[in-house]
């Protein structure tokens, strides 16, 4: 009788194991992520395991005490707002983007302000120790007192937090860690599960707060199996591209603050640098000049409101079939903005290549900017300027009605700014709008149909 193998087959994408390999996961229906994976053999008999159960013991939740300083300040106001206040003791936090976008340069930044007051370890798999060295010469970090590791034995790393345990970890990359238990090489499925169960295990039982550095794969998730992202308490994403200077980190997944928060940053030669006030690098001030196809429109990321510039570029399809391509906004709602203005606004652009672009590569996910990039869209397809002075906020339904949005009078104060002295709304959001203050220098319109506003603009 042929003797039962205990390997089965791992999807990097979603965590599905299946007996034998196939081409096509059977439950996402990725192409080429089952891969190997040994399960650990299990010889104990089934008496000895029952004799060896014991009850689990329960707690009521009155009497659990919490410690009213659990968060520590990493003294950068984005990324401290970014974790909901701070960083929380005996957490784990996982941070992805792609190559050379900052996350080594924010993690060695933090690690050296943390360590002049607490006890600060920082693992690093990917670089030497001179290199590491070099970089914090070049970011200028000076009085630190933060230790440094090129350890990548995952087991080793363990022994040594549980026997001088720090406040602060930082494992860089889990990529690169690996344990000797599991018989697969650094990176695999199988590692990075089980090295990050096991760190996760210290950092509840010793109170010790540890960061992972993940890569990401090409779609821009990170690389691994999909139950990394469940056994840490935080996911961060840094945005942008690496060959620009901003760079926007977003928390995904936060069990001690709000989801979709967002931090802003600046890459400078020295390191990155936190941007106070947003709205000036994702918005053109009123002195410059204006060009058909651009507005100016607020949009809401976590608990802040900043303006943005929304591009548009409408042109004649040179090859019978129109593009539509965005940088920053979905694609899916474009193509039903686009449906919108033809069906319901009359306006021809089935011959017409739209073009769609955010500034400074923020991405753009609310419904609120509908009736904006609906404005922008016009306004380059006639060529007809839209005043900086002027500002659309509104979400659009199928019909072409403009529906109200949330946060009105936040988004409202934020567009004063910039001297907008004219917002066009749903009217439905009219009786609302009486209860806010300090808008009587604005002048609020309330529209019911997305064509209302393309014929004041003169088409």
């Amino acid at each position: 009788m042929a003797k039962k193998s205990n390997t089965v087959f791992l999807c990097d994408n979603c965590g599905e194991t299946t007996i034998n390999w196939m081409g096509k996961c059977p439950n996402c229906n990725s192409w080429n992520t089952l891969k190997p994976f040994t399960e650990p053999k299990d010889n104990t008999p089934i008496n000895n395991v029952k004799d060896s159960i014991t009850e689990s013991s329960l707690t009521s939740i009155n009497d659990i005490k919490t410690n009213k300083n659990i968060r520590l300040s990493t003294n950068i106001d984005e990324l401290d707002r970014v974790l909901g206040g701070g960083i929380v003791s005996g957490s784990v936090i996982l941070i992805g983007g792609e190559p050379g976008i900052g996350k080594s340069t924010l993690l060695l930044q933090v690690s050296s302000f943390l360590s002049r007051n607490e006890k600060v370890y920082y693992f690093t798999g990917e670089e030497s120790l001179e290199q590491i060295k070099l970089r914090a010469e070049r970011l200028n970090l000076e009085n630190s007192n933060l230790l440094v590791s090129s350890e990548s034995n995952c087991d080793n790393i363990i022994n040594t937090l549980m026997e001088n345990p720090p406040s602060l970890a930082i494992i860089d990359s889990i990529q690169t860690v690996y344990s000797s238990s599991t018989n697969s090489i650094a990176g695999s499925p199988a590692q990075i599960k089980n090295c990050a169960w096991a760190l996760m295990q210290v950092a509840k039982l010793k109170n010790i707060t540890i960061i992972l550095v993940g890569h990401i794969t090409k779609e821009g998730t990170i690389a691994g199996p999909k139950i990394l992202e469940h056994i840490v308490d935080c996911v961060l994403y840094f945005e942008g591209d690496d060959k620009g200077v901003y760079r926007i980190l977003r928390a995904v997944k936060n069990r001690y603050g709000a989801v979709d928060e967002v931090g802003i940053f600046e890459m400078k030669g020295d390191g990155l640098y936190e941007i106070k006030d947003p709205s000036r690098i994702f918005a053109r001030s009123n002195n410059e000049p204006i060009f058909a196809g651009s507005i100016i429109s607020p949009v809401i990321e976590g608990s802040r409101v900043f303006c943005v510039e929304q591009e548009a570029l409408v042109g004649s399809s040179a090859f019978g079939y129109p593009r539509r391509l965005t940088m920053g906004y979905e694609q899916h709602r474009l193509l039903l903005i686009i449906a919108i203005l033809e069906k319901r606004a009359h306006l021809n652009l089935s011959n017409q290549d739209v073009y769609i672009n955010i500034a400074n590569g923020l991405n753009i996910k609310e419904t609120a900017s509908d009736m904006s990039i609906a404005m922008a869209i016009a306004s380059s397809m006639t060529g007809i300027a839209i005043q900086r002075t002027t500002a659309y906020i509104g979400e659009l339904g199928l019909s072409g009605e403009v529906r109200p949005v949330r946060f009105l009078d936040r988004r409202i104060k934020e567009l004063k700014k910039f001297s907008v002295s004219e917002i066009y709304i749903s009217k439905r959001s009219l009786k609302e709008i009486k209860n806010y203050k300090n808008i009587d220098d604005i002048k609020i319109i309330g529209v019911e149909h997305i064509s209302e506003c393309i014929k004041k603009l003169g088409i």
